[in-house]
Parts: C-alpha cells; structure tokens; sequence
C-alpha cells in the first residue's frame, strides 16, 4: 500500500468554552499550511452535525515528509501550545494511504 498521499485524520474533543478559541486556531494552522508548505495539498476543519465539542481535522500531505516538516512549522507550534492550553483532548490521530480513487 502507498503512502502517497497520505492523509491524516485527527479527532479532537474541545470543551465547550473554548471551542471557538479551537476554531480559529484551526483555520490559522489550516491557512498557514496550504499556503506556506508546498508539501501541504489539503487541510479542513470539520465538525459532527451532532456533536459540537468534536473537531477533526482531515489534513493531506504529498508524503510522510511533508507531514513531518509541517510539524516544525511555526504555525503548527502555535496551535500545539494552544491545544494544550486550552484543554483539548486529542481522541485520535490516524495517517492513511488513499486506495480510491487511483493517481
């Protein structure tokens, strides 16, 4: 299997006097990375319809390296302090290989 691109999946719950605070460090880590990281070809925010505390993020990197170099970006620190600030649990993360559809 490819790791080609690969696609990280990161579900976080957020408590919910600082889920705004969340949204808006997302769309500046989200922003920051499609536009300053050539390796970055995707990065989104999204929510459950029924449940507003949880956040995943679906972020696409040409490859493990590029993921890798996005994790010592400056942006990515500010949204790792914050994380931890603002007391988000990070339920999971998972790196994915796309299987459809092909090249």
């Amino acid at each position: 299997m490819t790791t080609s691109p690969l696609t990280i999946v990161a579900e976080f719950r957020i408590p919910a006097e600082h889920r705004d605070h969340f949204l808006e460090l997302c769309a500046y880590d989200s922003a920051h990375s499609v536009a300053d990281e050539s390796g970055c070809q995707r990065f989104e925010a999204v929510c459950p319809l029924d449940d507003p505390q949880t956040v995943i993020l679906v972020e696409v990197y040409d490859d493990e390296a590029a993921f890798e170099a996005h994790l010592a970006t400056p942006h990515f620190k500010v949204f790792e302090v914050a994380v931890k600030e603002l007391g988000a649990d990070l339920v999971s993360l998972r790196k994915t290989a796309r299987i459809a559809p092909r090249g």
